[in-house]
């Protein structure tokens, strides 16, 4: 996401104010979740002050200090930007700091004794970790110029005034892309030696995953031509290597392949890492006390961050308890219930609070998330009752239950020190458990590398917020790390409700054939967990997605591609899902996510019409692929699939649903959709000459649909607009039927329409199949598409480097061309 973020467009503040909306923008990337400092309600990004008596850091969008030893925290800013990374001056008199609005992020310099803040760069960049000299005349810092790529610069200082900006790194490229990352290196977390001479940094030249290594370069122009590594390994934005104050050793955050982060120290010449924290948690953000005696660090132990003090000789590690805010402007307190206006039940729920300076704010103990839509702003999930201050004025208040629930919106003013209640009642709209069709997320991940330290308990209480019954958790692998995998059992987690179920599967994430998924598996997860990472031990094309899934259909499950295609395949040649045509046509896995996101709806849902009509039944899957320990990621269930399990859901009868292609996938309107009385996934047969047949569809919705659509063989054979912006609507339709084929049903706005978490609004189902006596459903152009497809593939891997054998190279492409002979047989038996 970084590499394409200066292309993206300015959205300006109106009046009232509005939320940033380069929130919005990185909320889809890695970048943003890991790297751009974070907007949440508790402490990141400590800093000491020069006499290590107090600590600076982030907290609530603000900049705030305590001493050590206390429970009193002082906010330092109040402004309309989210407030964060501190920096304390060698003297004491300043404070640098990051500012991120709907533009960019900027560097603000705050004056410690008149609580003024002055601006130090502008614009659309984004300035991130500054850093000052030991004499505090110079501030290093990181700035995504040129050409969107993070370079370090030198930013002269002299009595609170900056001159100008100087870049120290050159653009330099790894000779072609790389996975998550571009071909320029990048060049982030700048630490000066306490001679002021050489820096510690973060960069990935010469490195294809991950943000880089740790480096150690003098401080001059081009200073990477000079540099030196000091440790190779992969990392994620994590690492901030910290010079000693004695210089002899450096302090940083890393994973060192495991799925937690701990804190190490490592000679500034290079060495082997001596590990300080250990636990089934991360601990971040490391800063040495200016005496070398402590060290401030961030901990996720208990979910949300925490501000923890570890003394370096000794070992004692105290968490910083912060008992009271005290604020710097006027502020009050809003205190919300919530309940299921049906049952009279207290209902939890997602909420967005958009307060009188045009921030959001949550509870103390709730995770913010970065909206992927600008219209609200940041949101989290709320428990029924739940307690959160906010500048005096007012508050706008939202809630949201999924897309089955009418979403409530209103104004509430809250008093300079006092409390406004408030009372919401949700109100469902339509029960689709009542009809027999249950809703859930085939693709959402609970742990990820994030800042949040995610738990099974914490998604139930997400998917309870979302109404999703049920949610199938991914654990897979983020570059050499596998999260989450002692959580897997092959059956639903002993959480599960009778009106929930969490289960754990598998999404295995290979660059080069597409990811996909696996659900369903009964006894063990499948490895490699990917295939094809560069300068790696599994960078061989081999196994095959094939091969994969062929494994866990021993062990019972079902597969299928996920978040295929946001370009269409044959035009960007075939850069994601390459391996879909192939599986297609070998029958190996069962449903295509055609709903990740609706910028990928598109491409994929036409891809999947291509290949209904090569006659191979494809059910239609969704999940909105939620990266849960993430600050900027989609709604949990915001891509849903529905799947018709009748009076009861079970997991068996899930599976089955699935299998059998008794689905819809959604992100919004709710639809049924009949033929001949007969529901999505099953098979009506006419005479050989055909007739007609009876379509009946409806919708109920939460936002505005546009029109209706019904599709036969890929065509849009009947639309019937839906007038004034309305929420339901009914389809009846008799239809001729003279061959072979199948009709799925659809329902589209062409807008975004909040609270919907997409870039416009659609739902599908998955087809009815209609046989006209014994003529099987062809097309020659559509096989032939596909014989294109695989003569693409075949020649793209015939050149891959990373073959370790010519058994594997022969083993993969048999399967290729095994999959092109059954296109070819599909073409011929086509009518011309």
């Amino acid at each position: 996401m970084k590499v394409f973020w200066f292309l993206l467009p300015v959205v300006v503040l109106a009046s009232p104010p509005q939320p940033p909306a380069i929130r919005a923008h990185y909320s889809g990337g890695y970048m943003y979740s890991y790297y751009v400092p974070p907007a949440a309600s508790t402490p990141w990004r400590p800093a000491w002050s020069p006499d290590g008596k107090q600590v600076a850091f982030s907290m609530a969008g603000s900049i705030w200090k305590i001493r050590a030893g206390d429970t009193v925290a002082y906010e330092l800013t109040a402004n309309r930007t989210y407030d964060s990374s501190p920096a304390w001056s060698p003297d004491g008199r300043w404070i640098t700091y990051t500012a991120e609005d709907e533009h960019g992020v900027n560097l603000e310099l705050l004056n410690v004794a008149t609580g003024e803040s002055s601006s130090l760069t502008s614009g659309g960049n984004l300035n991130l970790d500054p850093a000052w000299s030991p004499d505090g005349k110079r501030l290093a810092f990181v700035r995504n110029q040129p050409g969107g790529q993070f370079h370090i610069y030198l930013l002269p200082m002299e009595n609170g005034h900056a001159g100008e900006p100087v870049r120290l790194t050159e653009p330099h490229s790894f000779g072609h892309s790389r996975l998550y990352f571009g071909v320029f290196d990048d060049h982030i977390q700048p630490s000066w030696s306490p001679d002021g001479k050489e820096l510690m940094l973060v960069s990935n030249r010469g490195i294809s995953l991950g943000s880089g290594a740790i480096w150690r370069a003098p401080v001059e122009p081009d200073l990477m031509r000079n540099a030196r590594m000091i440790l190779r390994e992969e990392t994620l934005y994590r690492t901030e290597p910290q010079w000693s104050p004695d210089g002899k050793r450096i302090l940083y955050s890393s994973h060192r392949g495991s799925q937690y982060d701990n804190l190490y120290v490592l000679p500034v010449s290079g060495g082997e890492p001596y590990q300080l924290t250990h636990g089934d948690w991360d601990h971040f953000d490391p800063r040495w006390s200016p005496d070398g005696e402590w060290i401030a660090y961030i901990s996720n132990q208990h979910g949300v961050s925490s501000l923890h003090l570890l003394r370096v000789v000794g070992g004692e590690d105290r968490a910083v308890e912060i008992r009271r805010r005290v604020y710097r402007r006027p502020m009050g307190t809003l205190e919300v219930h919530m309940k299921d206006d049906a049952t009279g039940q207290p209902t939890p729920a997602r909420v967005y609070v958009l307060a009188s300076d045009g921030k959001t704010y949550v509870p103390a103990n709730a995770f913010q998330r970065a909206s992927t839509r600008p219209v609200k702003g940041d949101f989290f999930d709320a428990e029924p009752h739940f307690v959160v201050d906010v500048p005096a004025g007012d508050v706008n208040l939202e809630a949201v239950k999924g897309i089955e629930y009418t979403p409530l919106d209103q104004t509430v003013t809250v008093q300079a020190d006092s409390i406004a209640e408030c009372q919401m009642d949700l109100r469902r709209m339509i029960h689709m458990n009542a009809l027999g069709w249950y809703s859930g997320t085939d693709h959402t991940h609970m742990n990820y590398g994030g800042n949040l330290h995610n738990t099974p308990e914490n998604m139930m209480f997400m998917g309870n917020a979302e109404d999703l019954n049920v949610i199938g958790d991914k654990i897979c692998n983020k570059d050499n790390r596998i999260f989450d995998w002692q959580f897997f059992t092959g059956e639903p987690s002993p959480l599960s409700t009778p009106n929930r179920i969490l289960i754990f599967g598998e999404e295995y994430r290979p660059p080069f054939y597409g990811h996909i998924n696996l659900i369903n598996l009964k006894k063990h997860l499948i490895s490699p967990f990917t295939t094809g990472y560069e300068q790696t031990g599994i960078e061989s094309l081999y196994p095959s997605n094939t091969d994969i899934f062929r494994i866990a259909r021993e062990e019972g499950a079902l597969g299928g591609y996920v978040h295929p295609w946001s370009q269409d395949p044959v035009k960007s040649g075939y850069a994601v899902a390459r391996g879909f045509p192939v599986d297609l046509a070998l029958g190996t896995f069962d449903y295509l996510e055609i709903l990740t996101r609706a910028s990928h709806f598109t491409n994929s849902s036409k891809i999947w019409h291509r290949a209904l009509n090569c006659g191979f039944k494809i059910t239609a899957s969704a999940g909105e692929d939620s990266i849960l320990s993430l600050h900027g990621t989609p709604v949990l269930g915001a891509s849903r699939i529905y799947a018709y399990l009748g009076q009861k859901l079970t997991w068996d009868g899930w599976v089955d649903a699935i299998r059998h292609g008794r689905t819809f996938v959604t992100n919004g309107p709710l639809i049924e959709f009949k033929v001949n009385g007969q529901i999505p996934g099953s098979e009506i047969h006419l005479p050989a000459e055909g007739g007609a047949v009876d379509v009946f569809g409806q919708f109920h919705s939460i936002v505005p649909v546009d029109r209706l659509e019904l599709y036969f063989n890929g065509a849009v054979v009947d639309t019937m607009p839906v007038a004034n912006g309305a929420k339901d609507g009914v389809f009846r339709k008799r239809v001729p039927v003279t061959r072979s084929g199948w009709f799925t049903f659809r329902a589209i706005s062409n807008e975004s329409h909040h609270p919907v978490d997409d870039i416009y609004v659609v739902a599908e189902t998955s087809p009815v199949y209609v046989y006209c006596g014994n003529e099987a459903i062809r097309s020659r152009e559509d096989a032939e598409y596909f014989i294109r497809w695989i003569d693409d593939i075949t020649r793209q891997a015939e050149a891959h480097p990373g073959w370790r054998s010519e058994r594997e190279r022969k083993h993969v492409l048999d399967q290729f061309a095994e999959a092109k002979r059954i296109f070819e047989q599909r073409a011929s038996e086509a009518k011309q």
